[in-house]
């Protein structure tokens, strides 16, 4: 039942998030950077907009006792580096982590590291893909990958073992399924923009 409510909470935040990337989608350095157009210019505002959301949805998260943030914090990086790259997506993640190791808690610096780690692993994605956008299947898979990882680092990092057992447990069904959704519906919008504009 915990989960359920998590997960609802969480999209509501999710939607918030979507609206803004969609608005900014049709933005001229967005645009830009859809049509694989890359400078300087754009790069620095989608890192800007996405580090933004990135630290936006660690606060809107849901605190638990033992200092855990449930959160949507790593669909920003991953979204940022499936249409920008590897730049665009580690700098995106590596604000939104360093942001999230400020606030301190039981999982702090695992999830500074594996917010950082989305970033970079999306563009790496869009730069295996030769710079197309995946599709919104791979999207959710990645995105699964991505965040199933993160519980991994949480384990592997966090200490005491026990809570940060007890917090992956509580954490895991939202954080994983949530994230997994929003990516998939920002891959989702992400073709539908691009193919507009090559219409």
């Amino acid at each position: 039942m915990q989960s359920l409510s998590l997960i609802v909470s969480l999209l509501e935040k999710v939607s918030l998030v979507l609206l803004v990337l969609y608005l900014a989608s049709r933005t001229r350095p967005f645009g830009q950077v859809l049509q694989k157009d890359f400078n300087a210019g754009n790069r620095v505002v989608l890192i800007i907009v996405f580090a933004a959301l990135s630290i936006y949805g660690t606060y809107s998260g849901v605190k638990l006792e033992s200092g855990a943030i449930v959160n949507i914090r790593e669909m920003a990086p991953m979204a940022a580096g499936l249409v920008g790259g590897p730049i665009v997506g580690f700098a995106v993640g590596l604000v939104g982590g360093i942001h999230r190791y400020t606030l301190g808690g039981l999982t702090a610096l695992p999830c500074g590291i594996s917010t950082t780690l989305a970033g970079l692993a999306a563009g790496l994605v869009l730069y295996g893909n030769k710079g197309k956008l995946i599709s919104v299947r791979a999207a959710v898979l990645f995105a699964v990958l991505i965040e199933a990882a993160a519980m991994g680092i949480i384990l592997l990092i966090a200490r005491p073992f026990s809570q940060a057992l007890d917090a992956v447990r509580v954490i895991a069904v939202p954080m994983i399924s949530v994230n997994a959704i929003g990516v998939a519906v920002f891959v989702f919008m992400m073709r539908n923009v691009t193919r507009e504009k090559y219409l």
